[in-house]
């Protein structure tokens, strides 16, 4: 097999037998020309017997565009090592010592020539030196006196011709050689002329010279070149017939002015004439806006007549009818301006968008599937005004904004409102007074609302057990207990100090017209040394809980008594400390700070100084080893099988307290009688008793508990309300809390006392207690009331513990 590499730059190409003819330059070369090329080859290398051939094309032919060795190329000429090919700014070097290589270069000089005998020689410039004047011309000789003709027989001549042709023939055998002329396809007529020219079938016994070649074919074009007769040039020549082309006219109906495209080229627009195209199969496309386009494929034979084709166009839209209120409004289809409303547009069938745009409205946008021929009308597109701007702010910042019943969040704020509507906006802080107003906004108008609250206060009565205990109050002393005092309703820090007595640290939020109560009953310092209250690293106060013996669970006798709150006796044999209030949204995000308690019907539960809820059992768990290596004490939790469980024996670390501590510190409340609610025993419910499912939730709740409001639709701030006799708040309201067991459904055990219980070792659910905002029923609202649980909640938080040693 032959293979031929052409190489410019770094651009390889290879080709082998099956590729020959190869065209050099045109639209689409095998071998490529250096700089601007040309529409059609300027030449063809052809293959045979595996020597290579270059020949001429057309015009190039003529006109002797192609030279080798500087000799112009007008006929088909076989290639050597070291010859030189140029046309233009190319040049190309055919190699043949290894193997075929055509090495492709822009020509920066004369190239180099080859001599007759195949070495190279520089092209010299020619000489300017003055012409070589001839001598006269006088013979050395006289002729001689002419003598008397020899007189010949007929015979004698006859076989001196016969000699003489004999002779003649002889030598021109042996001095000529055969060649074998041969063309592709086969010529119809083939003439050679330039001397005797004897040849049969196309082998001719031909001297050394050179010989004109004319071959016809019917549907190509003539081959008209030089044959070349010489020792060591191969006996057979081929030649390539170059078929015939053909034209093309093309119209469009019913439109004219169609793109006209042929085998993916543009060629123009409708009507054309005398497209010209190569013989052989071509695509014809016409296509025109809003019509279907045209596709036909076409073959071109060799020499036929030109070829006409009428293009018929299908329609391939349909009107679309839009209006507007207001009209006069901006038409966009599929982004780009279509006029304004009202109008009939003609859109092209298939999926498209169509937008209304008018000043000081918002935009339309439809999707449209058209289909053609199928009219659509949109009808009136109503248009709505561009919304309002409304601003809040408020002094002090960070209050709550509604509008109407509908939280919108804290203030400062910016919101975009329904433009020429009345909004009643309301501005509430805790501990002052709430700020309302209506406001109706104008479309694209901004307006802003300054809500100045003011600052409510209300009455603390602070007492101790012994009397005459320091107050201080936000770090600053007050004087003794014993006396009313009047506070900004906002959180306070109280502490009571007497010597010999451990201090008491409370937390209280006065309220308006409500009197507040601060009971106290001071602690000795005991024999073992443990304070009665500690402190945890964010400074939240834990009050020490004494051991003791209690009942679980509820009486089946007892009114909403469910079936998992059964009685068992129950020792909590050391002490522990309990938080006074829960967990706050503000403490929580110091350890998780992307974390979200969200908001629940238009409330917001993201105050920092409320419960932190929506956190799940190990979020909790998690929080409570954060703790306790802030404050340098080993953790409870540890990781086991993918989840968090408490270690045993459990150190002093923060932690959950167990559901037993929990019902303790709540039922005990340091008296002897066991409480049923978080406010006593009976109902109803008394005023200012805690934050339950009241009538300032039915918004947000299906049910309320009827003629109770405790002042929040939600959560409360932590430390609300009134503390138990252990100085413990909302162990039975604000928010239900996590607890540190695994929730199971226990036996009892008649005459069996549980000693510090931890719950089960295993399970997927935790002890929830306590009621919460949300709660209205009874069964709910009683402090043996238990369930278990997995996922966070809106009600749901959770309070820290420490065992005492």
């Amino acid at each position: 097999m032959t293979t031929l590499t052409v190489e410019l730059g770094d651009r390889k190409l290879s080709f082998d037998d099956g590729d020959f003819p190869l065209s050099l330059g045109g639209a689409r070369p095998h071998v490529p020309l250096v700089g601007a090329g040309s529409s059609a080859p300027l030449a063809h290398f052809g293959l045979d017997e595996g020597d290579i051939f270059i020949q001429p094309s057309g015009a190039a032919r003529d006109t002797a565009k192609i030279t080798c060795n500087g000799i112009p190329v007008t006929a088909s000429r076989w290639l050597e090592d070291g010859d030189l090919i140029t046309t233009g700014s190319t040049l190309i070097r055919f190699q043949s010592a290894e193997d075929f290589r055509l090495v492709i270069e822009e020509l920066v000089e004369e190239p180099q020539t080859r001599s007759a005998t195949g070495r190279n020689q520089q092209r010299r410039p020619e000489s300017k030196q003055a012409p070589i004047e001839p001598l006269p011309f006088s013979p050395r000789w006289q002729a001689p006196a002419p003598r008397r003709a020899l007189r010949l027989s007929p015979r004698l001549i006859v076989a001196a011709i016969l000699l003489c042709v004999l002779g003649a023939s002889g030598w021109y055998v042996l001095t000529a050689q055969s060649v074998m002329i041969r063309t592709e396809p086969t010529a119809d007529q083939l003439t050679l002329r330039g001397g005797i020219t004897p040849g049969i079938g196309g082998h001719y016994l031909l001297r050394p010279g050179t010989y004109r070649l004319h071959a016809e074919r019917s549907g190509y074009l003539p081959i008209d070149s030089v044959v070349e007769v010489r020792r060591g040039l191969p006996a057979t020549r081929s030649f390539l017939f170059e078929p015939l082309g053909g034209t093309i006219s093309i119209t469009s109906r019913p439109v004219s002015g169609a793109a006209v495209v042929v085998d993916g080229d543009p060629v123009g627009t409708t009507p054309i004439d005398g497209i010209e195209v190569s013989a052989g199969d071509h695509t014809i496309e016409v296509r025109a806006a809003l019509h279907r386009d045209f596709s036909t494929a076409l073959r071109i034979e060799p020499g036929e007549p030109p070829v006409r084709i009428e293009a018929v166009l299908e329609p391939n839209w349909a009107s679309v009818s839009v209006a507007s209120s207001p009209a006069g409004a901006e038409i966009r289809l599929d982004r780009l301006p279509a006029g304004r409303t009202p109008a009939t547009l003609k859109v092209e069938a298939g999926s498209h968008t169509l937008e209304v745009h008018a000043a000081g409205h918002k935009p339309a946008s439809h999707s449209l599937q058209v289909v053609a021929g199928e009219a659509a009308d949109l009808g009136v597109i109503a248009l709505e005004p561009e919304d309002g701007r409304l601003a809040v702010i408020s002094q002090p910042g960070g209050a709550t904004v509604t509008i109407g019943t509908e939280y919108k969040g804290t203030t400062p704020l910016e919101l975009t409102v329904p433009p020429a509507t009345p909004l009643d906006v309301r501005v509430t802080l805790t501990g002052h007074a709430s700020f309302a107003t209506t406001v109706t906004v104008a479309s694209e108008q901004r307006k802003e609302v300054e809500a100045i609250l003011e600052m409510l206060t209300g009455d603390v009565v602070i007492s101790s057990e012994p009397p005459g205990a320091e107050i201080v109050i936000d770090g600053e002393p007050r004087g003794r207990t014993g006396q009313t005092i009047e506070l900004e309703a906002e959180p306070h820090e109280i502490e009571l100090r007497l010597d010999g007595y451990a201090p008491h640290r409370t937390t209280i939020v006065p309220e308006p017209g409500v009197t507040r109560a601060v009971r106290a009953t001071l602690e000795p310092v005991g024999s073992a040394g443990l304070p009665q209250t500690i402190t945890s690293p964010q400074g939240t106060e834990l009050v020490l809980v004494s051991p003791g013996r209690f009942t679980m669970g509820a009486s089946r006798r007892e009114p909403g008594r469910r079936a998992n709150e059964v009685l068992r006796e129950v020792a909590i044999t050391k002490a522990f400390y309990l938080a006074v209030s829960e967990v706050t949204n503000r403490e929580f995000r110091e350890f998780k700070s992307g974390h979200l308690s969200g908001s629940f019907a238009g409330h917001n539960l993201e105050v920092d100084h409320h419960p932190v809820v929506n956190v799940s059992w190990e979020d909790a768990a998690r929080y409570c080893n954060w703790l306790s290596a802030k404050a340098g004490l080993p953790p409870v939790y540890v990781e086991r099988g993918g989840t968090l469980v408490p270690r045993s024996p459990m150190p002093v670390g923060y932690r959950l307290p167990t559901e037993a501590e929990w019902a303790w510190a709540a039922r005990y409340a340091g008296s002897s009688a066991l409480s049923k609610y978080g406010w006593g025993n009976s109902l109803p419910i008394p005023k200012g008793a805690g934050n339950y499912g009241d009538t300032s939730a039915r918004g947000a709740l299906h049910t309320a508990i009827p003629d109770y409001s405790d002042g929040y639709a939600a959560t409360a701030p932590a430390g609300s309300f009134s503390a138990n006799n252990l100085g413990l708040f909302n162990l039975g309201d604000n928010v239900a809390e996590w607890t540190q067991d695994i929730y199971s459904l226990t036996p009892s055990a008649p005459g069996v006392v549980e000693q510090d219980p931890t719950g089960p070792a295993s399970g997927t659910q935790h002890v929830i207690r306590g009621a919460s905002w949300m709660d209205t029923a009874v069964t709910e609202l009683r402090l043996t009331a238990r369930e278990g649980g997995v996922e966070p909640r809106p009600d749901l938080g959770f309070r820290v513990a420490r065992s005492a040693e």
